[in-house]
């Protein structure tokens, strides 16, 4: 197993050991399906049911990380995403020395939006030479802080889904 994909699993165990702890019940759509593609997890508690994309980041020194996704031939980040879909959410992951350190519980269209107005913007800048940026489907948001780059501080700008589980009971 990679280093990326050791990430990735120690990110769903955490968000599925979490979720179980609330008294969710908790599916793996990974363990009947290798690397199912539209959705990690499914939760469900009481009459509430939700639908759980995991993303997981490195974490570096300062809690620096990037949250990085590949778009699809179609510009679309998330497969089979509606925007009427209430229960589609996903969990972003910060992982050190093999621990989660940190989550974020956001609504998928929420991530989408941001990632595509944030490639937007970085693509209508230009490189230090003066160049146009090459168009590829890279995507990427910046935890840490920059005060010159609209990609960056997603931690700040994201604080009320930091650890907050009950956003999926509302």
């Amino acid at each position: 197993m990679s280093k990326s994909q050791s990430v990735g699993r120690i990110g769903e165990l955490s968000v599925e050991l979490e979720l179980t702890s609330r008294n969710w019940l908790v599916g793996n759509f990974n363990s009947n399906i290798k690397n199912a593609a539209v959705y990690d997890l499914f939760a469900v508690k009481k009459n509430t049911k939700r639908l759980l994309r995991v993303k997981s980041y490195s974490l570096w020194d300062n809690d620096f990380g990037t949250i990085q996704y590949t778009a699809k031939k179609n510009g679309e980040i998330f497969l089979d995403l509606d925007e009427k879909n209430k229960d589609d959410f996903v969990v972003l992951c910060g992982v050190r020395d093999r621990n989660v350190q940190e989550y974020f519980i956001i609504p998928t269209q929420i991530v989408s939006k941001e990632l595509k107005l944030s490639n937007k913007i970085y693509h209508q800048g230009k490189k230090r030479d003066g160049t146009k940026r090459k168009i590829t489907s890279h995507r990427a948001l910046f935890l840490q802080e920059s005060k010159d780059h609209y990609w960056c501080g997603w931690r700040r700008k994201w604080k009320k889904y930091h650890n907050n589980w009950k956003l999926l009971e509302s």
